[in-house]
């Protein structure tokens, strides 16, 4: 049976890492930042403009700031951030070093905000930290939270959603054939899922902060591809004119939101797949196209743990493959706590939206 809070389930890795500058690092490129070369290489061709942090203070993504949890990064030396990642310890959130770094670079600065931790405890090899949070942020986590609890509701809903999920994983004419045979067990429970998440889509999407012509069509890409990438970009915002700095690209496969079954996409949005976004617009996308693929992406999911188990043992049949997934409470937990939270995350960026806008007419 599910659980709406699974205490030890946060899965987040973590490692150690050695305090010397000079030791060998192994730099993971990730899709927000710059691009290393395949030959691991970097540009020095060009003057480094100065880092503006000292190093040892803490940064992290503007875009970010509103999640629970947001990863943070610690400045080592001028061109590199190490990666903490958070971890749970009775009942409070905290964060310690991996072994994971990434590139700053002149082009990407804008993209950080610098933020205040407490040591906890400090080794050689290990440092944990609490994040600080303003009085804002401290409220909106408490309002995630809250939302969290109540959405708690949808549990047995959610549960059959995932069978649902790993049915279609398991035999790719599933979803057809309940609506075919008007199968009201599996589509009730799908339906009251997909109706929540289409309202909490609907609160991050443009028309909340009013916008344009613009927003729109970039929204209306968002809902088609649901592959998104984030990097460096420079120009104007494709949805609000103001400076950009960062460019996104769509990729992937159009699907039938229903069934799942691949599309051909809108002949007006066949070749929409890269735009230039500011840093709040770049944040608002990104959740947004989390939660209009949810399905997409829970099905992701469970067709990876479906294709596990049958490397595992192919000769295993689908009804022991369904029960066994259905058995992994860590995991159906987890993924129930993950769209709680991107439901949640929605709720507070239209509740801050609104409160933005209030201000604005005062």
């Amino acid at each position: 049976m599910l659980v709406g809070a699974h205490s030890g389930a946060l899965g987040y890795g973590y490692g150690s890492t050695e305090n010397d500058a000079n030791s060998n690092r192994k730099l993971h490129n990730i899709k927000t930042h710059q691009q290393i070369p395949n030959t691991g290489q970097i540009d020095n061709s060009r003057p480094i403009e100065e880092m503006p942090y000292q190093s040892g203070e803490f940064v992290a993504l503007k875009n970010e700031l509103a999640e629970m949890w947001p990863t943070i990064w610690r400045v080592d030396g001028k061109t590199l951030l190490q990666k903490y990642e958070p971890f749970e310890d009775n009942g409070k959130v905290l964060y310690r070093n991996i072994s994971t770094y990434t590139v700053w670079n002149p082009e990407n600065k804008k993209l950080y905000t610098q933020v205040q931790v407490k040591i906890r405890s400090q080794t050689h090899l290990e440092t944990i930290v609490e994040l600080v949070r303003s009085e804002l942020q401290g409220d909106d986590c408490h309002f995630i939270e809250k939302r969290m609890l109540e959405t708690q509701m949808y549990q047995e809903n959610f549960e059959v959603y995932i069978q649902t999920l790993i049915s279609h994983a398991l035999d790719p004419n599933f979803l057809t054939e309940i609506f075919q045979e008007q199968d009201e067990y599996f589509l009730s429970n799908v339906k009251t899922v997909d109706e929540v998440t289409e309202t909490m889509r609907t609160r991050v999407s443009s028309g909340v902060c009013g916008g344009g012509n613009g927003s729109r069509s970039l929204d209306a890409a968002v809902a088609t591809w649901p592959g998104l990438s984030v990097a460096a970009g420079n120009g104007v915002c494709r949805a609000c004119v103001r400076p950009a700095v960062a460019r996104l690209l769509l990729y992937g496969q159009p699907y039938n939101p229903a069934t799942l079954e691949p599309v051909q996409p809108d002949a007006r949005l066949a070749y929409e797949k890269e735009f230039l976004v500011c840093a709040a617009c770049c944040g608002r996308v990104q959740l947004y196209t989390k939660i209009s693929h949810q399905k997409y992406l829970m099905y992701t999911e469970c067709s990876k743990r479906v294709a596990e188990k049958r490397m595992q043992n192919p000769s295993k049949d689908t009804t022991a493959i369904l029960n066994e997934l259905l058995a992994d409470e860590p995991w159906l937990s987890q993924l129930f706590r993950d769209v709680r939270h991107s439901w949640a995350e929605a709720e507070s960026w239209e509740r801050k939206m609104r409160h933005a806008m209030s201000r604005q007419m005062i």
